[in-house]
């Protein structure tokens, strides 16, 4: 049975139209992605998963068995895991004599919900960076040179791609995407290196000069996915100037699996959705206020994101500066 509140009103409208209002900016942000969402029925629980430290997954154990005698058998250990969804929200107060006021200019409800939900996208987007981009969780490795703008001519991302990936295959790990900052992406952009490697894959007119495109890097570096993370946030308090900071470090690049289902199918990650208490990542309702004569937004999520495997990506670090 979900849980219900039986003052809040679901308003699935609504979330039809952040959604179309948020199309393009949600384009910039790649947290669930990332970290693709697992329902679960309860808020807070346990997994099992098989682990690469156990030293029981890259094992050849198979062994001739002679006549009459029994097979070789594994007892398997598998670790126990647990997550721990937790809720957020942001509520608007929706004034009845300021929303008959504004109503011929602007719906108000719609706006304010298109508001509050990128509020909370931006919270849910640093949760996740700050969870992959972890060198205190996944492995890290200095790439061959500084990822700097006096190295622009010798900076090698597809070398150290290649030995990141074959750190992965040394774990069983078939990595298929690839994550980076937007600054990160913009100097790899112009390495020479990089530039090379591309036009040689990619073919470009006699006499043209374009910039690699994301999926030109991807498809170089041989990897399903290139994410650029090009979601940004204010770090300045309310009420002082704007101050834009890119929300992805350009500390790392990751060389990651990623997969969304169930657990037992690998990735570094999910996000795992409380359901009984949600409708989808982001939940808008409303709630009546006589004594303020006002209608309550709320848009809210129950989330935990959980890094399901450590050995699933390998970083490498850019002393990008």
């Amino acid at each position: 049975m979900a849980y219900t509140n039986a003052q809040a009103t679901p308003r699935s409208d609504i979330y039809a139209l952040v959604m179309q209002a948020n199309a393009d900016f949600n384009k910039m942000f790649i947290g669930d992605q990332i970290l693709p969402v697992k329902g679960e029925d309860v808020k807070r629980g346990i997994y099992m998963k098989a682990k690469l430290a156990n030293g029981e997954l890259m094992n050849g154990d198979a062994a001739p068995r002679a006549n009459g005698d029994g097979y070789q058998r594994i007892n398997r250990k598998y670790d126990v895991d647990q997550y721990d969804a937790q809720e957020y929200g942001l509520e608007a107060v929706i004034d009845d004599a300021y929303e008959s006021e504004v109503e011929r200019f602007m719906n108000l409800e719609a706006t304010e919900a298109m508001l509050l939900e990128r509020s909370l996208r931006i919270s849910y987007e640093v949760r996740v960076a700050a969870a992959v981009m972890n060198a205190s969780t996944f492995n890290a490795t200095a790439g061959a040179v500084n990822y700097t703008e006096a190295n622009l001519a010798t900076i090698n991302l597809p070398a150290d791609i290649q030995a990141a990936k074959n750190r992965l295959l040394l774990k069983g790990i078939v990595p298929n995407a690839i994550i980076m900052s937007q600054n990160v992406f913009s100097r790899i952009q112009r390495s020479t290196l990089m530039q090379n490697q591309i036009f040689g894959v990619v073919p470009k007119s006699a006499g043209q000069f374009t910039l690699p495109g994301e999926d030109d890097v991807a498809r170089a570096l041989g990897v399903d996915t290139l994410f650029v993370a090009k979601s940004a946030r204010n770090t300045n308090k309310k009420g002082l100037a704007h101050s834009g900071s890119f929300i992805w470090s350009d500390t790392y690049i990751s060389v990651a699996q990623i997969e969304g289902g169930e657990y037992q199918a690998g990735g570094i990650g999910r996000t795992i959705q409380w359901n009984k208490d949600t409708t989808g990542l982001f939940t808008p309702e409303t709630y009546r206020s006589d004594e303020r004569r006002s209608n309550i937004l709320r848009v809210r999520q129950h989330t935990a994101e959980k890094i399901v495997d450590e050995t699933a990506a390998e970083l490498i670090t850019t002393s990008f500066s």
